[in-house]
Order: structure tokens, then C-alpha cells, then sequence
């Protein structure tokens, strides 16, 4: 009997040299299978972005497929690489194991131009600078700001902060409220909107903002377009008040 229990108690023992031995071998296997060709990154898939192509983000981060998913592809790297472009919000780089990387970019969307000399510095609805473009860009262009310090991916300082605010809000409000102004025009006593480049709308941004608002600009606006009428003054007064005025050639 007790010859039996002494073999059982034998059996159980585990040798701590071969135990430690099977560990190493096992990640020494797992370290080889891991730079195998196995897993080499056949595809990146980007999403989210809207002005950059998928090919232009993925030249910007550096993304190259037949590297090793572990050892060759640095998501930081390419997120950092990414987030130096001001139109880059966030970026977020994930390894989907065995052959894929999946880019997440959250880009900033273009809103407006500001008039710059003979180009434009095309902002953000946070008033971050994305670019300066030499051509008439895709957004409302303002007009009457005095642009006193600007950089890539920064928020733009304008000399007339009360009246660049108001633009940012005049335009917010108009996208909320399906209106497009392609011009504003501000100074300090009142603003002048263009909804074409013969119609526009006068008043003050709060006028404005308020007609906006209540739907009273978008009713004129839409008769005016059910009469094919395209040229004239829509005036917003006190107490939303509004009259238009035609122009006549």
C-alpha cells in the first residue's frame, strides 16, 4: 500500500528544469511564428476621411503593406505622421491580426476662406487654419477681417475678434438652417451677406442670425427663387423686419 502511494506521489511531480524548458521553446516558437511571413501586412484600410483619398493618407503615414504587422508597422509613428497635417483632428491606428491595418481619421472640414491679399486661408468652424489656397475655395469667403498672425493647424488670430466670432456664428447657424451665404461681408456697423452674386441680404449678424433662426430669411429667399428673382437688397431691420428691393439694370 504504501509502495503504491510513494509511485503516485512520484508521478506528480513536475521536473521544474523541463517545465522551464518547454516555456522557453514555447516562446521561442511563438517568436518565430511571429516574424513569419504569416503575418505580413497585405492591406490598410482607411475610413472616415473625406477631403485626403485613402492612397494620399496612407503616403502621408508611411504605410507600406508586405512589412511585418508586429515588428515593421509602428502605429504611433503613423498616427504622429498623420496628425502633422492641420485638416487631421484625430487618428487612430488598430492591427486587425493576421494582414490588416484599419487608419480611423477624424478630419477637420473646410468652412470658410478668409480673404487674404490676393489668396484666401481656409479655416475650420472652430476658426482652425487648414490651408491657404490661391483660388477661390469650396466655403463662405469673409471679407473686412484683418488677419494678424496665422499657422498651419492653429486657431487663426483676427484683429476684429467680436466680428470674426459673429462670422463663425452667422455661419454655423446658416448650415443649421439650410442657407448658404458664398460672401459675407462685415465692418462694424453692419454685415452683408451674398446669396448669390447679385442677391444679398443686409443687417446686422444678430439680425441675420435671428431671421435665420425664426425661417423668415428662407421663405424670402424661396419665393424669390420660385419667382426667378436673382438680383436685389433683402434688408433685415429691427423687430426682424424684412423688405427687399430689386435691382434694376
Amino acid at each position: 500500500m504504501k509502495d503504491e502511494q510513494h509511485k503516485k506521489r512520484r508521478k506528480k511531480r513536475i521536473n521544474p528544469f523541463l517545465l522551464i524548458l518547454a516555456l522557453i521553446l514555447l516562446l521561442i516558437g511563438a517568436f518565430v511564428f511571429s516574424r513569419s511571413s504569416f503575418f505580413h501586412v497585405e492591406q490598410f484600410d482607411v475610413e472616415g476621411n473625406a477631403y485626403y483619398t485613402d492612397d494620399e493618407i496612407l503616403l502621408m503615414g508611411g504605410c507600406e503593406t508586405g512589412k511585418n504587422i508586429f515588428w515593421d508597422v509602428d502605429s504611433k509613428k503613423i498616427r504622429s505622421r498623420l496628425l502633422q497635417d492641420a485638416y487631421m483632428e484625430d487618428v487612430k491606428v488598430r492591427r486587425l491580426l493576421p494582414h490588416t491595418v484599419k487608419i480611423t481619421v477624424t478630419e477637420r472640414a473646410q468652412t470658410a476662406a478668409i480673404a487674404y491679399g490676393d489668396k484666401y486661408v481656409v479655416i475650420d468652424a472652430a476658426g482652425i487654419v487648414l490651408r491657404k489656397a490661391g483660388v477661390d475655395p469650396k466655403g463662405t469667403v469673409l471679407k473686412g477681417l484683418t488677419i494678424s498672425k496665422l499657422s498651419m493647424g492653429e486657431p487663426i488670430e483676427i484683429e476684429e475678434t467680436v466680428l470674426f466670432r459673429q462670422c463663425l456664428e452667422m455661419i454655423s447657424v446658416m448650415r443649421q438652417n439650410d442657407m448658404y451665404f458664398k460672401t459675407i461681408v462685415i465692418s462694424k456697423t453692419e454685415a452683408r451677406a451674398y446669396i448669390l452674386d447679385s442677391l444679398y441680404c443686409e443687417g446686422t449678424p444678430e439680425m441675420m442670425i435671428k431671421a435665420m433662426q425664426d425661417g423668415k430669411l428662407q421663405a424670402v429667399t424661396e419665393e424669390l427663387f420660385d419667382r426667378e428673382i436673382e438680383r436685389g437688397k433683402i434688408q433685415i431691420s429691427g423687430e426682424n423686419y424684412i423688405s427687399f428691393t430689386p435691382k434694376i439694370e
